[in-house]
């Protein structure tokens, strides 16, 4: 049973959302740094030394973050079964994107960071390709938990 089974009450447990909660608070954390703290972050992590590569590695970052944050909240949805529904993919897409909203909303007051659609965009991708892969491979795999 899922968390949204045929509108029927939720009966979920706290510990399949923590996951989800908690790669949140590390995406806030990330966002709480000041433009240069970012970069200096990137840089270092990465090696990469130009404005443009460091960038496109932010980029890359907003795509993968929140592929990771749509697969676990489809894991809290699903009580770690991962067999989608529909409704459960666009809860899962609209929810990961909603908090991509207010990450950018966020940053409009760190000092030094960008904020802006085209991160949205990229934050919305993520959450489709992350929670996309999840339905295919739930589905091509026929499996009932991971």
């Amino acid at each position: 049973m899922s968390c949204l089974h045929n509108g029927q009450k939720p009966n979920c447990n706290l510990y399949l959302w923590l996951p989800a909660l908690f790669w949140m608070a590390l995406i806030f954390w990330g966002s709480a740094l000041t433009g240069g703290e970012a970069d200096e972050a990137a840089r270092r992590g990465s090696g990469l030394e130009t404005p443009v590569e460091i960038q496109r590695l932010k980029d890359i970052a907003h795509l993968i973050e929140y592929g990771i944050l749509s697969v676990l909240l489809a894991r809290g949805f699903t009580q770690r079964t991962y067999r989608l529904s529909w409704r459960q993919v666009l809860l899962c897409i609209v929810l990961a994107t909603a908090y991509g909203i207010t990450d950018e909303l966020h940053q409009l007051f760190v000092p030094n960071r960008y904020s802006g659609m085209d991160d949205v965009i990229r934050n919305t991708a993520g959450a489709i390709v992350g929670v996309a892969v999840v339905f295919a491979w739930s589905r091509l795999r026929g499996r009932e938990t991971v």
